[in-house]
């Protein structure tokens, strides 16, 4: 010792730089003598075993309170608002009167459409008599004809007579020719009788069609009527749902054109959640898995339901899918759109799994740390579903009988990845059946 002690005062005496150059040059090696050691030295890791077991998952959704019936209640017609008789949050019976348009112009045309359909049906009688007079104008017509043809006809047979008499010069030919004239005439009388017979059968032909028509002309009456009092009756809007109102888009005295939102209605027995989940979650989810609703508006306490729709579409963009759930008792009072969450139980399944605390999320994605001859090796694998008994479904890049290193923690670092580790096999499984506990 005294020879050292002498040694290092020498040094400190004639060599002071050489002196601190070696101490840390010692130094440097010590640490990283001793960092090679520590990696060289196998730690201690525990692991669990992959394998098949029931999984009772939970998907956690988050979105509103909202209804499957929401009617927008709106005029079919252009008109002033008269009467409002409802306000936000009252509650509505079906076919009550709920607002009241303007509606002088609409009577008015309603009793314009009644004169007409008045006058159309007195029309009828009336058309009718004028049938019967064209009908007996054309009997009186068959009559003077049948009478002109027999005057022709015996017209006809004197004249030949007296032309035979003529002959024999028994007659005069002044007689013969008064013969021959009167059978003329007569053959006169039949042409102007037949044609007024003719024009007795066109009127008859046209009554019988201004009849027809007469019928059609009331029932488009009818019609116009029909049409005129259902618009008088658009001017009273009235509830097509038992429920009550959401919001009142517009108030009395506005002028609204068709189409323009004066309520929004909503059915309450149609009220339900409607959540968005994770789509890589979704897949597990069925209609009628039961769920947990938590309301903002009335803290500490879940209401139950059932999913009662899985929409077929999802966000492009936020990769999540929209499931309806509806309330199995529902509160007494809920606001549309108020936030909730919910907890959704798929039915329980049999999945390879592993233990949820070996799950690892790396640059490589998402995988778990496997011991191969001693060394720590990173697996990127997908996963499904976890349940709350800390487990997760796997669905591939691991097989059944393979384990997993269990909560890694430090070592999760892929600069780890080829280290030494020795594998506690009775600690992991210890770790395994307490977290397979429900």
């Amino acid at each position: 010792m005294k020879a050292f002690g002498g040694a290092l005062k020498f040094m400190r005496g004639y060599h002071p730089g050489l002196l601190n150059r070696g101490l840390s040059v010692a130094g440097v090696v010590a640490i990283l003598a001793g960092a090679l050691w520590l990696w060289l030295r196998p730690v201690q890791v525990s692991t669990a075993e992959v394998r098949v077991r029931e999984l009772n998952s939970i998907v956690q959704g988050v979105g509103t309170v909202e209804a499957k019936i929401v009617i927008l209640l709106a005029a079919k017609i252009a008109g002033r608002i008269t009467q409002l008789n409802v306000d936000q949050g009252d509650g509505v019976s079906q076919g009550q009167t709920l607002v009241q348009l303007e509606s002088s112009e609409l009577s008015a045309e309603v009793d314009r459409a009644r004169a007409v359909f008045d006058r159309a049906k007195l029309a009828v009688p009336a058309q009718q008599a004028a049938l019967a007079r064209a009908q007996a104008g054309l009997a009186a017509a068959d009559a003077a004809v049948t009478k002109a043809r027999s005057n022709q006809t015996l017209a006809q047979a004197n004249a030949e007579r007296w032309r035979k008499l003529a002959a024999a010069e028994l007659v005069a030919q002044m007689d013969f020719d008064e013969r021959l004239t009167e059978a003329k005439s007569a053959d006169a009388e039949l042409r102007s009788a037949d044609a007024l017979r003719e024009a007795a059968s066109k009127d008859v032909a046209v009554q019988e069609i201004a009849l027809t028509a007469v019928p059609q002309d009331v029932a488009a009456a009818a019609a116009a009527l029909a049409s005129a009092r259902a618009r008088n009756a658009e001017a009273k809007i009235a509830s097509p749902i038992d429920g009550y109102v959401v919001s009142r888009e517009a108030e009395a005295g506005s002028a609204v054109n068709p189409g323009t939102p004066i309520l929004k209605l909503a059915d309450p027995a149609s009220i339900w959640v409607t959540v968005f989940v994770d789509e890589r979650e979704a897949g597990s989810l069925a209609v009628g898995d039961s769920a947990d609703i938590a309301l903002r508006s009335i803290a500490g306490r879940t209401f139950r339901g059932k999913i009662a729709r899985i929409r077929r579409e999802s966000d492009r963009v936020t990769e999540q899918l929209t499931v309806d759930i509806r309330f199995d008792e529902r509160p007494a009072r809920l606001t549309l759109g108020e936030q909730v969450e919910a907890k959704l139980r798929p039915m329980a399944k049999n999945a390879l799994a592993m233990p949820l605390a070996a799950l690892v999320q790396s640059l490589k994605g998402a995988g778990a740390w496997t011991v191969v001859d001693g060394r720590m090796r990173f697996k990127p694998a997908r996963f499904g579903v976890a349940d709350g008994a800390g487990w997760i479904e796997v669905i591939e890049g691991f097989s059944a009988g393979e384990r997993v290193i269990t909560a890694p923690g430090r070592l999760a670092d892929l600069k780890n990845d080829g280290r030494r580790v020795t594998a506690a096999a009775a600690k992991s499984e210890a770790l395994a059946a307490e977290s397979s506990r429900p």
